[in-house]
């Protein structure tokens, strides 16, 4: 079995990281309804609902792609490697902010550990998509928008990684602050250098080009973030204390909120069902 299905097939619909994502997907009006599924077929058939038998095994040809793979690890990287703020512990600190009665200051300039977590996230997503689809950037994020797990993404992304916890900084306009997180592209890629998953050569193009798209996700998810925030303190208190308890998994780098995981999956998944799609 490859990679890419074992990763989908770990994820169960009870999981914390999947009430997260579903939780946040239900809230936010989404052109394309969020649906789980833990299988490559039904992923692709997320894209494509008549598939035949010969469509399944052009999509498995893919998965043993260099860029599949290396694109997969990528995302996995994000969630396992002690070199960024993990998600529990990003989203522990994103609540304790809210309802605890706490004066901070929820800015780039007060956090500048997980503003720079979140500038390489963005890079992240640019190398991904920079290795999942074909033609120029511009059209390579062009296709990441038509595929639902890339909006997905990108709404996961604007909402927990720069809404939540940069809420100060959201009285510039939605493109003052991408631009303002991504300004310093040296610092950003020499982050990203260290997580592993290789060298990138044209950053500044890969950064100019999801700025370009991201302040629309941004300007979705603004009016949003309260109410995100109130329903997930409902339950992720439990799955926070269990990290906060688990110290071996903690000291492995591993997350108990593996998100970044579970989202890259489904999108290189449905990146492939794209491919076929286009290619009828």
């Amino acid at each position: 079995m490859a990679l890419l299905q074992e990763t989908l097939r770990q994820f169960k619909e009870n999981d914390y990281t999947v009430k997260l994502v579903s939780t946040i997907f239900n809230i936010i009006p989404m052109e394309k309804s969020y649906v789980f599924y833990n299988e490559f077929e039904n992923g692709l058939r997320r894209i494509i609902p008549s598939l035949t038998e010969e469509d399944l095994q052009k999509a498995y040809q893919f998965l043993d792609d260099p860029k599949i793979q290396s694109t997969l690890k990528a995302f996995i990287y994000v969630d396992t490697t002690d070199k960024l703020i993990s998600s529990f512990a990003g989203i522990k600190n994103v609540l304790n902010l809210f309802g605890m009665g706490s004066n901070q200051k929820r800015t780039f300039e007060s956090d500048p550990e997980q503003a720079l977590d979140a500038a390489v996230k963005a890079l992240v997503i640019a190398y991904a998509v920079n290795h999942l689809y074909s033609g120029d950037l511009k059209s390579k994020m062009q296709e990441l928008i038509q595929t639902p797990a890339g909006v997905e993404l990108l709404i996961y992304y604007s909402l927990i990684e720069i809404a939540l916890p940069f809420t100060d900084n959201l009285v510039e306009s939605s493109s003052k602050v991408i631009s303002k997180l991504l300004e310093n592209q040296h610092q950003i890629e020499n982050k990203f250098n260290t997580l592993g998953i290789g060298k990138l050569e044209n950053t500044t193009e890969l950064l100019n080009a999801f700025q370009n798209i991201i302040p629309n996700y941004l300007d979705r998810v603004k009016n949003y973030i309260q109410p995100v925030a109130e329903k997930i303190k409902v339950y992720l208190p439990t799955a926070l204390n269990i990290a906060d308890s688990a110290t071996g998994v903690i000291a492995s780098g591993a997350d108990l909120l593996p998100v970044w995981t579970f989202l890259g999956a489904r999108l290189i998944t449905e990146s492939i069902a794209l491919k076929l799609k286009n290619d009828f």
